[in-house]
This record gives structure tokens, C-alpha cells and sequence, in this order.
């Protein structure tokens, strides 16, 4: 395992950035540091097999296979686990052997496998406690598989199924931008408008409303940062982060540190390197370009993240000693600075809701460590610890695979995957953004934390 640890962390560059120097480490690193899968495939003799989707296949539908081309397909998921996915802290990548052998002899028991059958054997065999894990396929009907709640996890219970929403370019406009216009704006469901947003509720205060973190919508995250600006030198402010289901973190991360000058925990990462892991991202990129659910202005960056992808999977597959095909990258205890000139002045307070997902609980493990701001709602959906996430389609069957690539770790220890972060204040009011705003005027209850950075950063 490569590690690194600094006081100060690193900005994150883009894939191609910082592929000319991770190849380096990895060609000079010993095999010892950049350990084999806790069981490598020994029915495949190719360790670098390739996982790229073929283009006529991104979005094919799937077909109904026989035994034999099940088990081949069950093999492809063993080997795109075992180099792909980062899973959670403490767990195996892949189930043990005994676990493979019940499934292959499930497999062997009969004649045919439809779909949406495998889907399910292969969530069974796959399954974590992982908000961003799932299983399914594509075509007309397409289907999608996930993890139960936490706690229907541990008891074995639920499906988890739902349908997948057709997709839908984001639009890239910001309403309102700095300066604080004094207007009202009539509610909206959580999640549904712009991508960003920021209007005056009722009593004045200032509502900045993050609806997505999606790099489909980066002409308008990129005025997050000018906006924090504005807030933070409001008395009160409310930020309304339902419904938003994450993206880039790096919008999220930009914003957090443009509120305050405080030097803030960074969330530990553990990120796998290989080749099937920056296949399988290029994969995810892919299709989201092939299904024309990028806006144009957007896709330059699509295409420019994509092209960086398959040159990293490129030199990852060509590198000296290229039989130990993963590696992983573990960055701890890194302290991000804030950029702001000063502390934050008023309160904040971050509404959410159990739409609120990956990058934006990212974000919250940020700006709860921020003095000022409140997390105020309900819970957030809890799929944070594996992000990053990859596509695969099993050859035969056409199933689908996502995973996470990168493994994240709240500093404070207070996320729980699948459950997601706790509020500090609970709104179970028919008006929760009217609530959030009337409790950013009056101040916090007496019953909500006291947090610090510095005391945060101490616990680790």
C-alpha cells in the first residue's frame, strides 16, 4: 500500500495531472507495497484482463444466459471486485471462497439465468452495507439493485430494487448571483430547480439552495466559492442541500473553505489504483456522454476527464512489474486550511435530507467542524464511504456493476454508511427550510453541539 500523510493536504488534481508521477511511484514501489487482492483469481490467467465497455454495449439491453456463460460472468464480477473496488474499511473487496463455491454451485443448479436472477445472485454475493454499490442492467426496462437500509442489511432483509430515471441534461444557470437581492421566492420540492440558487426567505435571511454537485453543472458550482463570500458576512444564513445526491467534491470542498479561515480535518481517502479501476470510471464516463444526459457547454470537461482516464489505465497496463495489477493510494490525517480572510461571522446553518448524498455529506463533514454552522433536517441518505464510482457489464449476461474506486472516512467518526449523518437539530415540521431560516435568526438551542475545528481535528 503507497501512503502518505502531510499536515497539509494536497490539492487533487485532475486523473491525467497526476498520472506521469503515480506511475513513477508505482513502477519504483515494491510488490510488498502494492499488494495482490486478498484472493487472486486463479481461474483467469490473464491478471490484466480489459473491463472497457465496448460502444455499441453502454447501454444494451441484456439477455438471458445459460449456466456456463453465468459462472463466466460471475467470474468477471469476482475479478472486477477483487481490482476495482475499494469497499469499506475493514472489509474484503471479494467474498471468501466457501461464498464463491455456494454461488457457483447455485449457478451449476440451473439450466438458464435471466437477468434480473443473476442481478439478484450477484447482489447476495457481492452486497455491503455501500449506499453507492449496485447491480442491474440497461436496455428498455432497465433495472437497478441496491443495499438495503443498515439496518435491514444486518438482518438480511429488503430488496432494495428501484427503477432507473430516464436521464436528464442538468441545467447550468445560477439564479440570484452575489449580492443578496432582497426578494422572496415561492418554495420548490427539495432537489428540483437550478443548480444553485439564492433568494431571501421570508424574514430576510439569505437561502443559498446546492441542488446538485454534479460537473455537469460546473458554470454554476463555479460561483460557489463568490457566493460563501457574500454569506459569511451575513448575521444568519441558510444553506438547503436537499435533495442533492453529490457529484464532484471538489465544488464542495471549494465552497466549505471559502466560509471560514479555520484549517479543517480532511476526510481520510484510500483510493485503488489499477487498471480496472480507471476502466471502470471511463466506463462511467462513457455512457453518461453516449446517453446524451451531458449539457453541451459541459462536455468538453466530460471528454477531457474521460481522455485522462484511459491514458492512466494506458501507462497503469504498460508499467514495469504490471503483474501485481493493484495498488492502493491512502492519504491520513491531512489538514485542509480555509481560504476565507477571516473566521465565519454568523451562523449558518445546512439543511438536509435523505437526498442528500456522497459529496454532499463530504461537504458536511467539512462544515461541521466549521464554529457557526448548524446541521439541521433529517438524516442525510449515507453514501459516502465509497465513491468515485465505476461501471462494468458483465460480457455475456450484459448485468451491470457499479462501484466505488475511493474509500473516504469522516474525521469526526460520526458518519455511519447507510444511515448517513445525524442532524443536530431535527426538523419534523410541515416547513423545514421556514424552520432552518427562523433558527439561523434566533440562534441556536441550547441542546446543539459546540464544535471547533482545531478541538475536532484533536480527536483524530
Amino acid at each position: 500500500m503507497l501512503a502518505r500523510s502531510s499536515p497539509d493536504r494536497r490539492r487533487r488534481a485532475p486523473a491525467g495531472a497526476v498520472a506521469a508521477p503515480l506511475i513513477a511511484a508505482l513502477s519504483f514501489a515494491s510488490l510488498a507495497c502494492a499488494p495482490a487482492p486478498a484472493r487472486a483469481p486463479a481461474h483467469d490467467p490473464a491478471p490484466l484482463r480489459s473491463l472497457r465497455i465496448p460502444d455499441t454495449d453502454l447501454d444494451r439491453g441484456p439477455r438471458t444466459v445459460s449456466a456456463a456463460e453465468a459462472l463466466r460472468d460471475l467470474h468477471v464480477a469476482r475479478y472486477a471486485f477483487e481490482q476495482a473496488y475499494a469497499g469499506l474499511d475493514g472489509r474484503s473487496p471479494s467474498p471468501s471462497p466457501r461464498a464463491i463455491a455456494r454461488a457457483e454451485g447455485a449457478l451449476r443448479g440451473r439450466a438458464a439465468w435471466r437477468p434480473e436472477e443473476l442481478a439478484r445472485l450477484l447482489r447476495e454475493l457481492f452486497g455491503a452495507p455501500d449506499g453507492h454499490l449496485a447491480f442491474g442492467h440497461g436496455g428498455r426496462v432497465p433495472l437497478r439493485l441496491t443495499a438495503p437500509s443498515r439496518r435491514r442489511f444486518a438482518r438480511g432483509e429488503g430488496d432494495g430494487e428501484r427503477p432507473l430515471a430516464s436521464p436528464r441534461a442538468a441545467a447550468v444557470a445560477v439564479a440570484a448571483l452575489p449580492g443578496l437581492p432582497r426578494w422572496t421566492a415561492p418554495p420548490r420540492r427539495p432537489g428540483h430547480g437550478p443548480p444553485v440558487e439564492l433568494t431571501r426567505g421570508r424574514d430576510g435571511v439569505p437561502v443559498l439552495a446546492i441542488r446538485t454537485f454534479d460537473s455537469a453543472a460546473a458554470a454554476a458550482l463555479a460561483a460557489l466559492p463568490a457566493l460563501a463570500a457574500e454569506l459569511r458576512r451575513a448575521p444568519a444564513f441558510v444553506v438547503d442541500l436537499r435533495g442533492n445526491a453529490g457529484g464532484d467534491y471538489r465544488f464542495a470542498e471549494r465552497f466549505a473553505l471559502a466560509l471560514t479561515d479555520a484549517p479543517l480535518c480532511a476526510l481520510d481517502e484510500r483510493e485503488v489504483i489499477s487498471v480496472a479501476a480507471a476502466e471502470g470510471r471511463a466506463n462511467s464516463v462513457r455512457r453518461r456522454l453516449a446517453r446524451g444526459d451531458v449539457p453541451e457547454a459541459a462536455r468538453p470537461r466530460f471528454v477531457e476527464h474521460l481522455a485522462a482516464l484511459e491514458r492512466l489505465a494506458g501507462a497503469l497496463r504498460a508499467r514495469p512489474g504490471s503483474a501485481a495489477p493493484r495498488a492502493e493510494l491512502t492519504t491520513r490525517g491531512a489538514v485542509v486550511r480555509g481560504q476565507a480572510a477571516g473566521p465565519l461571522e454568523g451562523r449558518a446553518v445546512f439543511l438536509v435530507d435523505r437526498g442528500c448524498a456522497s459529496a454532499c455529506e463530504m461537504l458536511l463533514a467539512l462544515v461541521r467542524q466549521i464554529p457557526g454552522a448548524l446541521v439541521v433536517g433529517q438524516n442525510t441518505r449515507g453514501g459516502m464511504s465509497v465513491g468515485e464510482v465505476a461501471l462494468f457489464r458483465l460480457p455475456r449476461s450484459g448485468v451491470t456493476v457499479s462501484l466505488g474506486t475511493r474509500a473516504f472516512r469522516d474525521p469526526l467518526g460520526d458518519f455511519a454508511e447507510l444511515r448517513g449523518f445525524e442532524p443536530d437539530v431535527r426538523l419534523d415540521g410541515a416547513d423545514p427550510a421556514g424552520d432552518a431560516a427562523a433558527l439561523a435568526r434566533r440562534g441556536w438551542p441550547a441542546s446543539a453541539p459546540r464544535r471547533g475545528a482545531r478541538a475536532s481535528c484533536a480527536r483524530r
